[in-house]
């Protein structure tokens, strides 16, 4: 049998449902690691669930919603309880609103911030809690390019991925004597539900995109795929990456470059 980098280790990954997080439960489950899967939506977990185990793979599917308290510690815990101890987590959920900054509600504001930061803070505690009596571990945040260049029309998502970069960074700086490192991969434009849905809200806009007028702007060329994002995420992960802590791998085909 072909050597597996994650062969025997135990994987959590949040937003496992689709895109991006089922991307990178799948890459796990293919270099050999348990992983444990969480999301909202019962039915797209129990078909990650199926790809996983189409492959050979092991997947457990914990319902979870990141704006639960509740659920997150209970989700952490379910893994331990199960499995003993967590070796690598991949934080991928996130939500998005496009709107004109004057167009944006307070009800919005509290939407993008609890998933995309206070979610990640909640899982992070206690992702760390559980590395730190394990005796280390990895941790991969995934953000976005928005967070560091601005996008008309997503002020509020542009400023949470923002915040999950300097989370990233200061919790790493803090988890190190742990042996837990801490990093951010920050993707570019991803063919994923999360992607189509905002292209589909520029159609009858005066500034319509598309897959297409997207690919043509990447000096790489092409739209990433979530297995490409995995692959970062895997790499961070790993123990070719052993010394890496606090940083931000940029995976977006060259497209702050544009």
């Amino acid at each position: 049998m072909p050597f597996r980098t994650f062969e025997d280790k135990i994987a959590f990954v949040t937003g496992a449902t689709s895109g991006i997080g089922r991307g990178v439960a799948l890459a796990f489950a293919r270099e050999g690691a348990t992983v444990i899967g969480c999301g909202r939506n019962i039915t797209r977990g129990a078909e990650t669930q199926r790809l996983v185990e189409a492959e050979g793979g092991t997947f457990l599917f914990l319902p979870m919603d990141l704006g639960d308290e509740t659920q997150v510690t209970g989700g952490v815990r379910t893994a331990l309880d199960r499995y003993g101890r967590l070796d690598c987590a991949a934080n991928c959920a996130g939500v998005d609103r496009s709107a004109g900054f004057l167009d944006y509600t307070a009800a919005d504001f509290d939407c993008i911030f609890d998933a995309n930061v206070r979610g990640l803070f909640l899982c992070l505690h206690e992702e760390v809690l559980a590395m730190r009596s394990g005796g280390g571990g990895a941790i991969v945040n995934v953000g976005s390019v928005a967070g560091q260049r601005p996008f008309r029309g997503n002020s509020l998502y542009n400023a949470s991925r923002s915040a999950v970069t300097m989370l990233t960074r200061s919790v790493a700086a803090e988890c190190a004597e742990w042996g837990i490192r801490i990093n951010e991969v920050s993707p570019g434009p991803v063919l994923t539900p999360m992607l189509t849905g905002h292209l589909e809200s520029t159609a009858q806009t005066d500034a319509p995109m598309t897959a297409e007028s997207l690919a043509a702007g990447l000096p790489l060329g092409g739209i990433l795929s979530p297995q490409g994002i995995a692959d970062s995420v895997l790499f961070l992960c790993s123990l070719q990456a052993s010394k890496i802590t606090g940083a931000t791998l940029v995976a977006d085909g060259g497209f702050v470059l544009g």
